[in-house]
Formats: structure tokens, C-alpha cells, sequence
């Protein structure tokens, strides 16, 4: 009788625990998870497009193949609500940060300085503790909703694309490659025998 009254009070106390520690769960989950705010789409401007690529450049660290980000930019602009203004908020966020630590605007900075100021972007998924996400959650929100809607982005873009080519593939998957080397003589290269 003991036991199961000891069990009952447990189950009490777990439910009573859960049912307390709810909104700071859906508080801590809408604070990690932020949504994109609706507003109208449109044509970006030169200058955040500009912005854009730089930045993807500087977060890929290698040469990219800059007209498939700027069709992907340009289309989201026009065609998904939210990502215009977004896109127009980093570019500005990134020129205040250049000019914060070079006195010029982002694109006018040095590959290095970009790719420094890229690393230095407060990054969720770099956090090693809870209290590290919050903080960056509340004190850097609109860095976590760049993190989020354009870094991420950018990443599975490149590793989608330019990736691939740096694998060694003549090209990402899904285009077309080779359709013409059978009409072009052989290389020297690809006729080399390996030794025996």
C-alpha cells in the first residue's frame, strides 16, 4: 500500500512538473525558432544583392558560382514574402558592422575582412549551452533570424551546388555535363595508362 502510494505522489509530482515547466518550454522552443515576419516582396536592391553574394563567397571560403545565389536571392525576393526585407536587413546589418570594424561598407571590404566578419556572426547552432542559445535567442535576435532564413540558406545552397565541383565533379548533380565530350578527341590525360 505503501509503494503504490509512493508511486501515485510520483506520477503527481511529473505531471505537476510538466504541466508547470509548458510555457517555459514553448517560450524556450518560440525563442530558438523565430519566424519570418510577413512583408511585401519585391526586387532587391543592387546594393543588398551585392551584399548577398559577398556574403556567400566569404561564407563558402572558395570561389562560387555567383549567378545560381543571385537567381536564388532574386527569386525568394520576389516571390516569398518576408525574404526581401530580410535580405535588405543584413545587408545592412553586415555595412554596419564593416564600417564598425573598417570604416567602409561590407562589399567594399577585403575577402579577408568579409570572411572575418562572417565568422564573427553570433551563430546558434555554435552555442554550446542552453544559456548560450537564450542569450543569443533574446540580446541577438536578428542575428538568429539571418542565422536561420540566410546562412542556413546559403550553406545548403553551396553544398547542394559549388560543392560538388569542388569534389571533383565536373558539375553539381541535376545538370547537365559531358553531353558534349563525345564528340571532342580524348585528352592526353584521360589516355595516360597508370603504371604497372
Amino acid at each position: 500500500m505503501v509503494a503504490l502510494g509512493a508511486i501515485t505522489v510520483l506520477m503527481v509530482a511529473q505531471s505537476a512538473k510538466d504541466w508547470l515547466l509548458a510555457p517555459l518550454r514553448a517560450l524556450y522552443s518560440r525563442l530558438l525558432s523565430p519566424s519570418l515576419a510577413d512583408a511585401p516582396t519585391g526586387p532587391l536592391s543592387a546594393g543588398a544583392l551585392n551584399t548577398l553574394l559577398m556574403a556567400t563567397r566569404a561564407l563558402a571560403g572558395v570561389p562560387v558560382q555567383t549567378a545560381y545565389y543571385e537567381d536564388f536571392f532574386r527569386w525568394r525576393a520576389e516571390n516569398l514574402r518576408g525574404n526581401k526585407a530580410l535580405y535588405e536587413r543584413f545587408a545592412a546589418a553586415l555595412d554596419r558592422r564593416a564600417r564598425r570594424l573598417v570604416g567602409c561598407d561590407f562589399v567594399d571590404s577585403s575577402q579577408q575582412m568579409q570572411e572575418k566578419i562572417i565568422k564573427k556572426l553570433p551563430q546558434l547552432r555554435s552555442a554550446s549551452t542552453r544559456w548560450d542559445r537564450v542569450r543569443i535567442a533574446v540580446l541577438e535576435r536578428e542575428w538568429l533570424l539571418f542565422d536561420q532564413f540566410i546562412v542556413r540558406d546559403i550553406l545548403l545552397l553551396f553544398f547542394r551546388t559549388d560543392a560538388w565541383t569542388l569534389l571533383g565533379y565536373e558539375a553539381w548533380p541535376g545538370t547537365p555535363r559531358g553531353l558534349d565530350q563525345y564528340t571532342q578527341a580524348p585528352s592526353k590525360a584521360r589516355d595516360v595508362l597508370s603504371p604497372r
